[in-house]
C-alpha cells in the first residue's frame, strides 16, 4: 500500500486520504487538511462581507450600528491619526 506525506500536517497518509489532481497524480495536501483549509477561508470570507462598510460610521454611529445587528458586549477600538510635522 504506497502512502505519502501531507505537506500541511506531516502525517504520513495512504494515497486514497489525498485527491487526484486531473493530470493523474495526487495533491500535496491531505482531503483533511484541504477541507479546513476550505472552511477557515469560507468563515474569514463571511466575516468581511458581515462587517464590510462599518470603517465609515463614526465611534458613536458604529456602537449603534452594532447594537441593531445583534452584537452585544464591550466595544474598544483605537483611533489612528496621521499628523504631518515635517513643515514646523
Amino acid at each position: 500500500m504506497e502512502t505519502k506525506t501531507c505537506k500541511e500536517c506531516g502525517r504520513e497518509l495512504e494515497l486514497s486520504s489525498f485527491k487526484k489532481t486531473r493530470w493523474g497524480g495526487v495533491c500535496n495536501v491531505c482531503n483533511q487538511c484541504s477541507a479546513k483549509k476550505r472552511t477557515e477561508t469560507k468563515q474569514l470570507f463571511l466575516i468581511k462581507e458581515r462587517e464590510k462598510g462599518l470603517e465609515q460610521y463614526t465611534p458613536r454611529e458604529l456602537m449603534e450600528e452594532l447594537a441593531k445587528r445583534g452584537y452585544k458586549g464591550k466595544l474598544t477600538f483605537t483611533r489612528v491619526e496621521e499628523i504631518d510635522i515635517t513643515n514646523f
